[in-house]
C-alpha cells in the first residue's frame, strides 16, 4: 500500500503539468515499480514463517529430549531405590563430593524418639554418650536409673518402669543398662520411637567380660580368677564352674543374650534361630562393635542427625592392654559353642550390616567413612592427652584430657552414669512431671534393692552399684 500511495504522489505531482497520455505513462511506470517489490515483499513473509516454523520445531523436539532424559533420569534412581541403593552416583565420589557429605537430605526430620538397648561389654557406653547428646540437644525426657547408678528399670531383673526417674507415661529416650522387656518396654515410648541395639563378636565378647568383672561370677569360681591361665581351664569345662547360684552367673553364658532378655541357658539351635527373627522384628538397627563407624553413620542416617559431630566420640572403658588375654584357635571354637545364642546372633546381624550397608550405598558410605575417621583422629587429637589407670579398676583406662580442651572434648569423655546424672538436672527445666506421682531417690534405690535381691541375692545387690 505504501508503494501504491508514493505512486500516487508522484503522478498527482506530474498532472499538474502532463496530460491524458503522460498520466497513462505514470501509470505504466507504477506497475512496473509495484510488482517486483510486492514479490520480494511476499518472498521476505514467506521465509520469516518458514524460520519461526524450524525454530518452534527444534525446540519442541529440545523440550521433549529433555523431557525424556528427566523421565529415564527417575526411573533409573527409582530402580535404584527399589534395589536399596538410594539415589547414589554410579561415580565414586571425588573430593570435592566429600565436603557435602555430613548434609542430611532436605526431608529427613530428626527422629524425637530413640530407644538403645544397652548391652555389656560392646563398646556401648559410646554410643550411650551419642544417644544423650543427642537428646540434650532436642531437649528430648530420659528415662534414668537412680542417682548415681547405671541400672536401668531394676537390673538385672527385667525392665520395670516403676524404678526409673522421673516417673512419666511416656519417655523420648531410654538408653541405659536393663534387661529387655519387650511388652513393657514399649508400653513407656512413643509408637515411633527408634529402637538400637549393638552386638560383638562373642569371643571377644566373653574374654573381655571374664577379665573385667572382678566381683561375680569368676572370683567365686576360681582361687585367682586373674591367672593367666583361668580362662582356659574354664573354656576347657565350663559346667564344673559354671554355677547358678552364683550371684551375676549370666555374666558367663550368653550375656548379650540376656540383656536381650532371652533365656541365656539355652543351647539349642532351634531356639536359637528363632531369636533372630525376634531382634528382627523389635530393632531398626543392630549395631556391631567391630564396625561401630560404619554402625554409627547408619545410626546417623536413621536418627536424622544434622552432622557428623553428633556422631563423635572418643573410647571410653576401654581396658588396659596388660588385661587382655592370648585366645587361640581353639578357645576361639570353645567360647562360641559355649556362647551358641550369641554366635548366632552376631553372625546374622553382621551379615545384615552388610546389607544395610549396600542400600546405603558403598560408595557413599566409603566417601563419608574416611571423612569420618579423620574428623575421630582430630578430635582424639584435641581433646586426650593419653590413656591412664582407672582409680579403684587400673585394668581400666582412664581417658585424661589435655588443657583447656573445652566444653565438648569434656562431654566426650562422660560414662553413663555422669551423664545420666547431668540430664536429671538439666531435663528439669523442660519436662512435665505432674501426669505422675514423683519418688525420691532413696525410694527408687530402696526398689531397685528389691529387685535386684530376687535375681542376684541380697549380698551382691549391697555392691552392685
Amino acid at each position: 500500500m505504501c508503494l501504491m500511495n508514493i505512486c500516487l504522489v508522484e503522478s498527482t505531482k506530474e498532472s499538474e503539468e502532463s496530460d491524458l497520455v503522460v498520466m497513462s505513462q505514470t501509470r505504466k511506470r507504477c506497475r512496473r515499480i509495484f510488482r517486483p517489490t510486492w514479490l520480494i515483499f511476499l518472498t521476505i513473509c514467506v521465509c520469516c514463517l518458514i524460520h519461526i516454523h524450524q525454530v518452534y520445531t527444534a525446540s519442541r523436539q529440545m523440550l521433549g529430549l529433555k523431557k525424556r532424559h528427566k523421565s529415564m533420569l527417575f526411573l533409573s534412581q527409582e530402580r535404584k531405590m527399589r534395589q536399596g541403593r538410594a539415589l547414589e552416583l554410579v561415580v565414586p565420589p571425588q573430593e570435592e563430593d566429600v565436603a557435602d557429605v555430613d548434609k542430611n537430605p532436605a526431608n529427613c526430620d530428626a527422629k524425637k524418639s530413640v530407644f538403645f538397648l544397652k548391652t555389656h561389654k560392646t563398646g556401648s557406653t559410646t554410643v550411650t554418650n551419642v544417644i544423650l547428646r543427642y537428646a540434650e540437644k532436642h531437649h528430648l525426657s530420659v528415662g534414668l536409673p537412680p542417682l548415681r547408678h547405671w541400672q536401668l528399670g531394676g537390673y538385672p531383673s527385667f525392665f520395670d518402669p516403676k524404678i526409673v526417674d522421673p516417673q512419666l507415661p511416656v519417655y523420648d529416650v531410654l538408653c541405659h543398662h536393663m534387661r529387655y522387656d519387650h511388652v513393657t518396654v514399649r508400653k513407656v515410648l512413643p509408637l515411633n520411637a527408634v529402637s538400637v541395639t549393638i552386638l560383638r563378636d562373642p569371643t571377644a565378647n566373653f574374654e573381655s567380660g571374664f577379665s573385667f568383672f572382678r566381683d561375680w561370677p569368676y572370683p567365686q569360681w576360681f582361687d585367682n580368677a586373674s591367672a593367666p591361665d583361668s580362662l582356659r581351664r574354664f573354656l576347657d569345662h565350663p559346667d564344673s564352674f559354671y554355677n547358678k547360684s552364683t550371684p551375676w552367673h549370666f555374666r558367663a553364658k550368653n550375656y548379650m543374650s540376656f540383656d536381650l532378655g532371652f533365656d541365656n541357658e539355652r543351647d539349642d539351635l532351634q531356639y536359637a534361630e528363632s531369636l533372630i527373627g525376634e531382634v528382627e522384628a523389635r530393632f531398626n538397627l543392630v549395631m556391631i562393635t567391630e564396625r561401630m563407624e560404619e554402625s554409627l553413620i547408619l545410626l546417623k542416617d536413621l536418627l536424622c542427625m544434622d552432622s557428623f559431630d553428633e556422631i563423635l566420640h572418643i573410647r571410653l572403658k576401654v581396658r588396659q592392654n596388660s588385661a587382655r588375654r592370648e585366645v587361640s584357635s581353639r578357645m576361639r571354637d570353645q567360647m562360641m559353642t559355649w556362647n551358641l545364642l550369641d554366635t548366632n546372633l552376631y553372625n546374622h546381624f553382621n551379615k545384615t550390616l552388610d546389607s544395610k550397608i549396600a542400600s546405603y550405598g558403598k560408595e557413599r558410605m566409603g566417601a563419608e567413612l574416611r571423612k569420618f575417621r579423620e574428623m575421630l583422629d582430630k578430635i582424639e587429637e584435641k581433646c586426650v592427652l593419653y590413656y591412664d589407670e582407672l582409680h579403684l579398676k587400673p585394668w581400666i583406662s582412664r581417658i585424661k584430657l589435655k588443657r583447656n580442651s573445652g566444653d565438648f572434648c569434656d562431654k566426650l569423655s562422660w560414662g553413663e552414669v555422669k551423664f545420666g546424672d547431668f540430664i536429671r538436672n538439666f531435663q528439669r527445666h523442660h519436662i512435665d512431671t505432674a501426669a505422675l506421682p514423683q519418688l525420691s531417690n532413696d525410694e527408687i534405690n530402696q526398689l531397685l534393692r528389691h529387685a535386684q535381691e530376687k535375681v542376684i541375692g541380697e549380698k551382691a545387690s549391697l555392691y552392685s552399684a
